[in-house]
């Protein structure tokens, strides 16, 4: 089990990684309210913003609420959770690049607008985070994890 001082050490951290991941999501909501559930299925790629959006949304929802319960809850999962979350940052940062830059499934936006440039920002943010408490979990031993050398017992002759 991980101690008080561990799970006091990554508070921070993960209350800030939840926050970028929430906002990251937040960003997805509004665009896709305000822009792009409306965009035609003729529009090649526009299953990219027209569904993908609401899954990156959901998605957020969950990682912010994963995040939350290892670290309170379920402490020795949290760094396959600090994982699983970065991946889904890089993958949507990732995504958000490549459509700048080129195409995604047909989808393409020549322009950073400004919630290209705050969805940017706060992916960015949470990988910082996540990469820190990574690093943070990482340096932390937990006793129940390591492993007790045995040595053989050695039992003098003729007893």
């Amino acid at each position: 089990m991980q101690n008080r001082l561990t799970v006091r050490s990554t508070t921070p951290l993960v209350v800030a990684a939840a926050a970028f991941v929430a906002a990251g999501g937040y960003v997805h909501a509004t665009e896709w309210l305000d822009v792009y559930r409306d965009v035609p299925a003729s529009v090649p790629g526009a299953e990219v913003v027209t569904i993908g959006f609401p899954v990156h949304v959901a998605a957020s929802v969950v990682a912010v609420a994963a995040l939350a319960v290892t670290a309170w809850s379920r402490p020795r999962l949290l760094g396959a959770v600090v994982a699983a979350t970065a991946a889904f940052q890089a993958g949507a940062l990732a995504v958000l690049i490549l459509t700048r830059t080129g195409t995604v499934l047909g989808w393409t936006e020549p322009t950073w607008n400004d919630a290209a440039n705050t969805s940017r920002a706060v992916e960015i943010g949470a990988l910082v985070c996540l990469a820190a408490l990574g690093t943070l979990l990482g340096r932390t031993r937990h006793p129940a994890d390591e492993t007790v050398a045995c040595r053989p017992r050695v039992v003098p002759p003729g007893t």
